[in-house]
């Protein structure tokens, strides 16, 4: 079974050979980059030069944003061919940061070419290579948010421009009333064409949902479109309603067509980092898409908890405040260690989020400190990193343990954990 791992790994090799005219890549690479494999070598070498060159920002990105790193880095270390050594010294890096963020490149430079054949090949309506070999790292998801993996390559680019959103508008929220409005807009010219009517139901005042409003926009239409399908010159109908600050959404379609339920990976992934959830089923001959979202009500009456997030990586802290949004927790980001304790004294966190990998630090020993120090044993530590070392963060004081990547609903438990620790 070919899998994105496979992919990747061989992604790693077909870069470190990419100007060696003898090298003979995988079938999957081919495969993946639409390469003819009669003619590999040079195919597949100028394939991989338009990949990383599609991945180039535009010249408003600042320079040390994220994907401008991660197109800087391949093109110096692969395209140019530059060692390790000599991409630090462009990049303003040292060579062990240029050794910990190429793994990131390569595989954002994976994850952007897996998603992107598969969903070229769907379109074609021909299965992919990884959908012939019966891969489910795409398809085939439970019919609830959040059981997928962290390790899709395409659940991760979703969750990737979620956050950068949220970055652009880190409080913004949906107001039920003008996105349903919206929604109706555009799904109307999709019903119509299928002669469908589309109704909706009369919406409770003032509710709003902790998602942003592009997200939910999609979900709709979404679910609005798989339903159009099942049941032509039928009827499609939006209900709202909320109790307990959980906001409930059925869109209901019938009568319907028979065959299976539908089922949509794109309202899984956006539905997973807001806490959300979605459940289809059949009543009777209408197909029902049932989605829960937090609500915002009661958000502004609560008092803002701080969490200091100790780490290097500003885009990873980015889903940090995406997670954390419309919740009581207040995310502080520090990545200079040698600020902590006058960051701790100023901000008075609740909570500490430590990673191990700290470009001035070791983890482990920055952990040991915060424990035995008179002034931070009583803030409680979780550690959050890729170093599978559960036992001895907890050995070395650490109240908790996380392992990259965390999930959202993951993240917010965590806090919680140690939060309502303190509280008691």
């Amino acid at each position: 079974m070919q899998t994105f791992k496979t992919f990747e790994r061989n992604l790693h090799e077909g870069l470190a050979n990419l100007h060696d005219p003898t090298y003979q890549p995988p079938a999957l690479l081919w495969q993946v980059l639409g390469c003819q494999p009669l003619q590999e070598g040079k195919s597949f070498q100028a394939a991989i030069i338009q990949a990383i060159e599609a991945l180039k920002p535009t010249a408003a990105i600042a320079h040390q944003d994220r994907s401008r790193r991660i197109h800087d880095l391949l093109t110096y270390r692969y395209v140019q061919g530059l060692t390790q050594e000599a991409t630090a010294e462009r990049m303003g890096f040292t060579p062990r940061h240029v050794r910990r963020i190429q793994d990131q490149a390569v595989h954002g430079l994976a994850q952007s070419l897996w998603s992107q054949r598969r969903w070229e090949k769907s379109e074609r309506g021909v299965a992919s290579p990884i959908e012939q070999t019966g891969s489910t790292e795409i398809d085939g998801a439970p019919l609830t948010s959040g059981a997928r993996g962290a390790t899709d390559p395409w659940r991760a680019q979703v969750q990737q421009e979620l956050a950068a959103m949220q970055q652009n508008a880190p409080a913004a929220v949906s107001h039920m009333g003008s996105v349903i409005e919206g929604v109706v807009k555009v799904g109307q010219a999709l019903t119509a064409k299928h002669h469908t009517q589309l109704t909706v139901a009369p919406i409770p005042d003032e509710l709003t949902a902790a998602i942003h409003p592009v997200a939910l926009r999609q979900i709709l239409l979404t679910a609005i479109e798989k339903l159009v399908n099942r049941c032509p010159a039928g009827e499609i109908t939006l209900r709202i309603e909320m109790a307990r600050n959980v906001i409930t959404i059925s869109v209901a379609g019938g009568p319907t067509v028979a065959g299976a339920l539908p089922n949509s990976d794109l309202i899984q992934s956006l539905l997973a980092d807001p806490g959300g959830a979605l459940h289809i089923y059949r009543s009777g001959e209408t197909i029902v898409f049932q989605i829960t979202l937090p609500s915002t009500a009661g958000a502004a009456d609560t008092e803002a908890v701080p969490v200091l997030v100790v780490d290097d990586n500003a885009d990873l802290v980015t889903f940090y405040q995406f997670y954390t949004a419309n919740t009581r927790y207040q995310i502080i980001h520090l990545a200079d260690v040698q600020r902590l304790f006058d960051t701790i004294a100023t901000e008075k966190p609740v909570a500490i989020v430590l990673d191990v990998l700290l470009p001035d630090m070791d983890g482990w020993e920055l952990l040991s400190y915060l424990h035995e120090h008179p002034d931070t044993r009583s803030i409680p530590v979780i550690i959050c990193s890729v170093i599978r070392r559960e036992d001895l963060a907890l050995a070395l004081g650490a109240a908790l343990y996380l392992a990259k990547p965390v999930r959202r609903q993951e993240f917010v438990q965590a806090l919680d954990r140690v939060c309502n620790r303190v509280a008691a």
